[in-house]
């Protein structure tokens, strides 16, 4: 059962990553296709555009999946939570979605059936998928990082979480340390989809393939200081588990700094050197690995399907 939550929760971490800042690449490549007068580009950034909103979707019914595990094994103190949050943050959630589809579709819609020849309507169009991406980042890692916080809490309350308790949580150093993480996981996973894609395509513009793991590159190098504070705000029990009180999740922690560190060799060579095909797929293997191993400390650091702990 653990393994199942493991596969889900890697999954759906990759596919919402890409949802959160594919459009925000999707823009890049609109714009790049634009100034250098490259259909190939702009059709490539259209598809990158439309795969973040499969990806989405995708991620939400792996999203599902886990709340089916939790419910089998008989986690209700997460959705305890959820029902505490319904009124003031759940519902919100749900048009927040709403809201991010309907302004992708719009931006990519308007792409594929316009010229967009005045420049007014190129801004406006690449602003509806920056707010569609910038809603998921925004809104989406601190909901699901509190809601987990409080599941995990011991706290047995009916009690209706208001606006104001959620804004004290948002400032509490977890949910700070997993959200800057989710940002640069997103920018990560969406520059090395771009390189890959890219080099399957006959575009003039060879370059985008080695920008792509450039971006990876600097959100992989940034996530090394982000993910030491992660460690040090976990409780002292997670701590204690991560670093040698529950052998598994110890050597599966290692197993996944040392994925990382393999990772980064493979993206500085792509970044500074010639991209090839091979290497990019190395590459992905070996970022699929890093976010397997580290979910699976993380879970196991918290003994699978915690109960409550005080």
């Amino acid at each position: 059962m653990i393994a199942l939550r493991i596969f889900f929760l890697t999954f759906h971490l990759l596919l919402m990553n890409f949802a959160a800042a594919g459009p925000l690449l999707a823009v890049w490549l609109d714009i790049r296709g634009v100034d250098r007068e490259s259909p190939e580009t702009q059709r490539l950034g259209q598809s990158v555009g439309w795969w973040s909103l499969a990806a989405l979707g995708l991620g939400m019914v792996l999203g599902s999946g886990q709340l089916l595990l939790f419910w089998s094994v008989g986690f209700t103190e997460y959705f305890d939570t959820i029902f505490r949050l319904w009124d003031s943050k759940i519902v919100y959630g749900l048009w927040e979605i709403g809201f991010s589809v309907v302004c992708l579709v719009g931006y990519l819609v308007w792409w594929q059936r316009s010229s967009r020849p005045h420049k007014w309507q190129r801004i406006v169009s690449r602003g509806l998928a920056v707010l569609a991406a910038t809603n998921l980042l925004y809104h989406f890692p601190t909901l699901f990082t509190i809601i987990g916080l409080l599941a995990r809490s011991g706290e047995a309350s009916a009690e209706p979480i208001t606006g104001a308790d959620f804004r004290v949580l948002l400032v509490q150093p977890e949910v700070i340390a997993m959200t800057l993480h989710f940002w640069l996981a997103s920018f990560a996973v969406s520059g090395l989809v771009v390189s890959l894609v890219s080099v399957g395509e006959t575009i003039p513009d060879k370059s985008i393939a080695s920008r792509g793991a450039q971006v990876c590159l600097v959100a992989t190098l940034l996530q090394l200081p982000v993910g030491f504070y992660f460690t040090t705000v976990l409780r002292v029990t997670e701590q204690s588990r991560l670093l040698g009180g529950d052998m598994l999740a110890t050597l599966t922690f290692l197993a996944a700094i040392f994925a990382a560190l393999w990772l980064l060799h493979l993206l500085a060579s792509l970044a500074v050197f010639q991209v090839d095909r091979p290497k990019l797929w190395q590459a992905a293997i070996a970022m699929v690995a890093t976010v397997a191993l580290m979910t699976a400390s993380m879970i196991l650091s918290r003994n699978g399907f915690p109960p409550p702990t005080t």
